[in-house]
This record gives C-alpha cells, structure tokens and sequence, in this order.
C-alpha cells in the first residue's frame, strides 16, 4: 500500500491554523490539521470571541443604568444585577456557534481533521495519536500560554485570562498582574460590573508603544472607570491571599484582592517541536524565528501566529497562515507588519494602525497630525457616545498617511477605512476628498483630514 504524504500539515486550529487550513485546500493542497483540544484555538474558545461577549454585556448593563436619561421609564432599571454564570452562558452559546461554523468549513473544503497532540518526529513527519503522519510542508500555529506568575504556588485564588471564566461568580475585589491589552480588558470589563479592580504594570509607562494621545486617553477610561492604576511596581510575592509588590523607590506595598488575574506576557507554546530546533529551526527570544511570509530557517517548515513572537493577535495569524500558504503555492508576497492593525475592547474602544506620532518623527519624518474630537460628531452625540477622537498622523512633504489612532465606540471598526486607505497609500487629500455618510462615526476620520490641512469644518 502506497503511503499517503500531505501536501500541507497544520499544527494548531486557531485563527492561524484554521485560516492556512481552508486556503490551503482551496488551493489544491491536500490538507490535515491536527489540534490537541478545540478548534478555533485559543481566540474562539478562551480568548477573543468569550471575552468579547463579555463585554458586550458589561456594555449593555452600563447602558441600562442610564436608561431614563435616554428617555426610558416604567422599568427600575436600577435593580438590574450583573450574573457572571449567565454572562458566561451567553459566551460559551457564541464560541459554539463559531466553532462549529469553523469545523463545517473544515469539513466543506476538504481539510481532514484529527484531535491530537503533535509530536514533530523529523522535518517531513509527525506522530498524533500513535500514527505516523509524512508531509511536504508544515506550518507550526501552536499559539501561546499564559503564565502564572513563579511565585505563584497556591492557584486557588489566582487566575489567567484563560481561566478565568471559571470563577463562579463575580468578586468584590481584583487585582490585574501586567496593563497589557488583555489585562487592561480585563480590568476595564471587572470595573464596569462593579468590582473594586487595581491593575499594576512594571514599567513607569503604560503600553509605551502606543501614541501619546491613545495613552492619555487610556488613563482616562481607567480613572473614569475607578481602577486603581500602580506603574513601575513589580509583584515579587504571593502568601495567605495577600500580594506584596516592590515599586520603583525599592518600597514595598502588600494588596489584598478577593481574586487575583495574571496578565504576563505570552510564552510560545513549542510543545513537541523539539525535532525541529535540533534540526536547526532557529529560535529568538523564546519564539520560531520567521520572516515576513512566516518561513522559518527550514525551507519546507513554517510559523505563524503568536508561536513567533511578532504580533500576538488572531488577525495577524491569519494574515500569516494566508501568506505561508501563498508562498507554498509559488504565489506570496511579503507582509507589511506597519499596517497590522491593534484592537483594545473596552468603552471606548481603541484601535491603532501604522506609526505613532513619536515613532514617526523617530524616522525622520516631517509630521503634521489632525485630530477630531468624538464631541463634534452627531451620531456619537445621539448614541451618547462621545469619548475619543479620531488621530491622523501624516508626512507633510507629500501628505500620506503614516498612522491613524482612534479611540471611539466602533474603533475597532473604524480603523479598517484606515488600513485600506494606507495599503494603497492614501493622502490626507485622498480622504478628504471621499464622501462619508451623514451622520456616521466614519466621518470623524474625513474630519480628521480636514482638521490636519488646516481646514477644519465642525471643530476649532
């Protein structure tokens, strides 16, 4: 019996594996993708979608609170109470919903599926499940772990974003462990229901490589939310439920929260790749090295996703695991990590794109910025959605765009006209010169255009 050698094998279902996965059969290649737990990975059961739905939630609960001020009687709307079981119930139905859809497209394209944990026997062979498995070429989309923090021996009272969806009900207290994206998520969508957050970040700034005016504005969605920010503050020691921490003056502080959440930075999960680095698959800092279409240093062996380090977002995977199949296939093109687009889930919402004002001057551009306030837009007003602003951060010598900063309801939204306008290097002429619909969140960005050549027209 002739042995049957994939074109393609996959390990890892999330968003980088997934996506490979269906390009790849949609492609002619023949297909096997092997995941040790859930398809959809780390994003659609434990990340991105469950923690998404949360919030809407959390949104939606802030919002009946101020129902009478929208004109809204005859209900107590005050009485409404947060219930972390249900709000969890609703999450699981929509990453049901999702993964499901993703396996019947597995399934649809042709792609087999096998539930397993990989083992990476040489550079044209794994083993999943006691069999032996030959390809031509394999994509490693093994994604990332969280943590717990070295201290940490007790877990009883101590979480990670992965786990804790499994508390039962809402604490009185938190404390965050690193003001990254996912830990200041978590802390804005904790504060939100009521729960007294503190979030503590080891460096004196917060989220230093975002721009200065999406930092001050994050701050401001902290305080307003009443957590209790601590910078250049380490955690060094957890015992009988309190957390000792050491600030930058070497003065040392105990906190004592109901719960605790350890936000730290990712660590790539290279579980049973060991093969590959003896064969000289190099690693940087802990993560697969790979280029700009997700090669690593073994020519038929490729890493997408946060298994390398780049970027650690779902999008950014899949954008990854298209381009490695393309180069597969003799058809890529390298990508352009500049027009990865950031994503921060709270109220407002904050997104980013391109370069910051400070790494664009940095380059030695001559910058120019324009910036709207969501306070002169109609349809923030009406929604009663009017925090934020719309940031563009452009090159005065030819006018392109270098960087667009939102942060407004719908930011995660809006920076997509942002990417595309970039892509196809757009200048602030270009923008302004498109109608945009009335009234819409999207005009703050025309707005925005207008407000940097010097012509603003509903703002000062």
């Amino acid at each position: 019996m002739t042995e049957k050698i994939y074109d393609l094998a996959i390990i890892g279902g999330g968003p980088g594996g997934y996506v490979a996965a269906l390009r790849a059969a949609q492609g002619g290649l023949s297909t096997v993708l092997i995941e040790k737990e859930a398809i959809g990975g780390m994003c659609l059961n434990w990340g991105c979608i469950p923690s998404k739905s949360l919030i809407s939630s959390a949104i939606l609960y802030e919002k009946m609170l101020k129902a009478e001020k929208y004109g809204l009687t005859g209900v107590d709307f005050k009485a409404i109470r947060p219930d972390w079981g249900k709000m969890n119930d609703y999450a699981q139905t929509v990453v049901q919903r999702l993964t499901r859809g993703v396996k019947a497209l597995l399934d649809k394209n042709g792609v087999e599926t096998i539930l397993g944990a990989a083992e990476v026997q040489n550079k044209q062979s794994l083993k999943v499940n006691e069999q032996i498995l030959r390809f031509k070429n394999l994509i490693i989309a093994t994604g990332s772990n969280y943590p717990l923090p070295d201290f940490v021996k007790d877990e009883v009272n101590f979480y990670t974003p992965r786990t804790i969806y499994g508390i039962q009900e809402l604490p009185k207290s938190l404390t965050v462990i690193g003001a990254g994206v996912v830990g200041v998520e978590f802390a804005l969508l904790f504060a939100s229901l009521g729960v007294k957050v503190t979030l503590l970040e080891k460096h004196k700034e917060l989220m230093s490589y975002m721009d200065v005016d999406l930092i001050a504005a994050l701050k401001l969605a902290l305080k307003k939310n009443k957590v209790k920010l601590i910078t250049d503050a380490n955690a060094s020691k957890y015992d009988n439920g309190g957390l000792t921490i050491k600030k930058g003056d070497d003065k040392e502080e105990i906190l004592s929260s109901e719960i605790y959440l350890g936000a730290l930075p990712r660590t790539a999960n290279l579980t049973g790749l060991d093969a590959l680095v003896k064969a000289g698959m190099e690693m940087k800092n802990g993560f697969i090295r790979s280029d700009l279409r997700a090669r690593t240093t073994l020519p038929n062996i490729y890493a997408v996703g946060d298994v390398n380090g780049k970027i650690m977002l779902a999008h950014v995977a899949s954008a990854e695991g298209t381009s490695a199949v393309e180069t597969i296939l003799g058809e890529g093109k390298d990508l352009v990590y500049d027009l990865m687009p950031y994503n921060l889930y709270a109220k407002p919402e904050f997104a980013s794109v391109g370069l910051t004002q400070q790494e664009a001057e940095k380059r030695g551009f001559l910058v120019e910025t324009g910036k709207f306030p969501m306070t002169a837009n109609g349809k923030a007003l009406a929604d009663d959605s009017a925090d934020g602003f719309v940031k563009v951060v452009y090159d005065k010598k030819y006018g392109e765009i270098l960087g667009v900063h939102i942060a407004a309801d719908n930011a995660t939204d809006l920076i997509s006209e942002s990417v595309m306008a970039m892509k196809v290097e757009s200048t602030v002429w270009d923008v302004a010169s498109a109608v945009h619909p009335h009234p819409t969140f999207s005009e703050a960005f025309l707005e925005a255009t207008f407000k940097a050549m010097k012509q603003p027209l509903h703002t000062l």
